[in-house]
């Protein structure tokens, strides 16, 4: 099945990069497929380059850690983007019917079926590794959300009692003054 694989990989690659790009409205998808300056089509160049990884580490049986640094590439940005998890992962999926299309032919005895099972499963793997990968972006995004808030109480905090009299508190000492001294 490696050896198959090996052989269609370009295939398989534009193929699952196209399958991965769906995700994004139609004249999008036009200018990612098309546009090959890195610096104009970041999310392209990513995705790309992403799923080259991920076909690799697939291919050659690398320990699941080792898809991570391929996820990050694809999810870091559908999650800022704010896509759901289940249409951020999907382009994982879609592999296998890339997969089967590429190998149709190659698909007709009990061997390359077998063969077909056992690397579909590590794409099951990949897949329980990139919920993980989402996951953890998404908890970094609603921390950096929460200290924003914080922050901006903060600021909101110590303007108003500046401006209408109050003694300036730091909301992290619990009352306290700023700068140690107690005004009165």
């Amino acid at each position: 099945m490696k050896t198959l694989l090996r052989q269609k990989k370009d295939g398989i690659v534009r193929g699952w990069v196209q399958a991965a790009l769906e995700i994004y409205p139609a004249d999008v998808v036009a200018f990612y497929g098309k546009e090959k300056n890195t610096f104009a089509n970041a999310v392209g160049a990513a995705t790309t380059a992403g799923i080259e990884g991920l076909f690799d580490a697939l291919v050659t049986d690398a320990p699941p850690g080792e898809f991570v640094p391929h996820l990050d590439r694809i999810l870091q940005v559908r999650c800022v983007q704010g896509f759901p998890p289940s249409q951020a992962t999907w382009f994982i999926f879609a592999l296998k019917g890339v997969i089967r299309d590429a190998l149709a032919a190659e698909l007709k005895d009990a061997a390359a079926l077998r063969g077909l099972i056992a690397f579909e499963s590590r794409i099951d793997r990949m897949a329980a590794c990139a919920f993980d990968v989402y996951a953890g972006y998404q908890n970094k995004i609603a921390e950096i959300r929460v200290n924003e808030i914080k922050n901006r109480v903060s600021t909101l905090s110590r303007m108003s009692k500046i401006r209408y009299g109050g003694p300036e508190v730091d909301p992290e000492q619990k009352g306290g003054p700023i700068d140690g001294v107690r005004r009165e």
